[in-house]
Parts: C-alpha cells; structure tokens; sequence
C-alpha cells in the first residue's frame, strides 16, 4: 500500500545553472518536516494556475539521507508553466510540496548488477539513487549510461567522472548524439546498451528514466535481447 503524501513548504536556498535550459534546485525543510523517501522517488509542486490549484510532478535527484533537504533538477519548456515558474524563482522563495509518489526504486537486496539508463533530466532519479546505494556500501557493478543531444546537456558529468575514479565497480557512459566536438559514443542510449550487454543478459537488472519514446524502445531492445521482464523497471516522462 503506497504510503499517504505529506504536505509541507520548502525554501529554494540554492539555484545551480546545469547548461542553457537546466537548473538544479536545493530546496530546504523546516526541521520537524517529515522529508523521508526511498532513492528514486518523486515530489508534487503545488501551485495555482489560472487561480486554480495545480500540481506537476518531479524526480528528486538527491539521496534521502540529506536531513530536512531536497534536490530537483528541471528543465524549462518551452510553453511549460511550472518549468517557467521555477525559472523565475530567486533564492530565498518558498514553494509549497507533498511527497513521497511512486514505485521506481533499487530493488533490494542487490542480487544482480546494476543498469542505469537515462536521457536529460531523466538522469535525476538515478543521481539519487546512486549517491544512496554508495551510502550503503554497495559492491556491485553499476552502469550510468547518459544519453543526449549536445555534449554541453551532460548534466552532473564532473560527479560522474569523480565517482569513476572513487569506485571501481561505477561505469560512466555517456553518449551524445548531435555533438560537434564530441569524441565519445554517438549511438542512441538503448542502442549501445543493447551493444554493450549483448551475451551477456544474466546478473543484470536494468531501470531506464526518460521521456516515452526512449523507455519504450529500451524496453524492446532489452526484451529482444531476452532479458526477464522482472528484470526491466522504468519512469517514463511525458
């Protein structure tokens, strides 16, 4: 049984531009707040639209052992009104919230190695997700494969590459499929992991977030690639 969202205000103390249309949101509770949720889930943003309550949802992309605060990385669309709200936000704004929602999370315990696959700011809920299961010791392999148009969208890519250096057991795979100076992987996320794993589907358990069209064509290639659907778990975007 899901567990009920509880209700609570938030100060936005930090703003970080990520490139030209992300930012990164540091939002902070009062102390007595409830915040806990499990790697991998999402928040609802309340707000008023035409003078009527309304809500979008967003992944957090921090782990939940940081005390009474909240991470989310959100991407201004065009024509979007609360991805323009956010825009418009300063240091030091309140914002009203309710959380935790939904069921995309690490299954545990680990029995299989880890596949993470993400496109823009679909990589948010794996940030939160990998930052907790390094908090927990985790020993196993962990992929991040990163998909994009442009090598300037590689969010958090300065994390990525540290924690490549701190962990032996993390594989940092970025692809850019417009990049005009990139030297890296150019091919469609689904399909250089269906390239990389090809043979190889035992001990694996992958989790893909992005915008629709990618997990469905992850999904095919991972089914025509016979991995288990047990073994498939995805946030879609829309």
């Amino acid at each position: 049984m899901a567990e009920k969202p509880r209700f609570y205000d938030a100060t936005v103390t930090k703003i970080i531009s990520l490139s030209e249309s992300v930012k990164h949101f540091v939002l902070d509770y009062a102390s007595d707040a409830d915040t806990r949720f499990i790697a991998g889930q999402f928040m609802m943003v309340h707000l008023e639209k035409d003078a009527k309550p309304h809500k979008k949802p967003y992944s957090i992309a921090s782990s939940p052992s940081l005390k009474n605060k909240i991470e989310l990385c959100i991407k201004r669309v065009d024509g979007g009104y609360v991805s323009n709200w956010f825009f418009g936000l300063k240091e030091g704004d309140a914002i009203h919230t309710s959380l935790p929602y939904g069921f995309f999370t690490v299954r545990e315990p680990w029995e299989e190695n880890i596949v993470l696959v993400g496109t823009g700011t679909g990589v948010a809920p794996l940030r939160g997700m990998i930052e907790k299961l390094y908090e927990q010791g985790c020993t196993k392999e962990i992929w991040l494969f990163f998909g994009n148009r442009y090598e300037t969208d590689v969010l958090y890519e300065n994390e990525w590459r540290e924690l490549e250096k701190k962990h032996k057991n993390f594989h940092f795979v970025p692809t850019v499929s417009r990049g005009k100076n990139w030297k890296g992987e150019t091919a469609y996320v689904q399909d250089l992991v269906k390239k990389t794993f090809a043979g190889k589907i035992s001990g694996l358990d992958f989790y893909g977030c992005g915008l629709v069209p990618m997990c469905q064509q992850l999904k095919q290639a991972l089914l025509e690639m016979n991995i288990p659907k047990e073994k498939i778990h995805f946030e879609q975007f829309t």
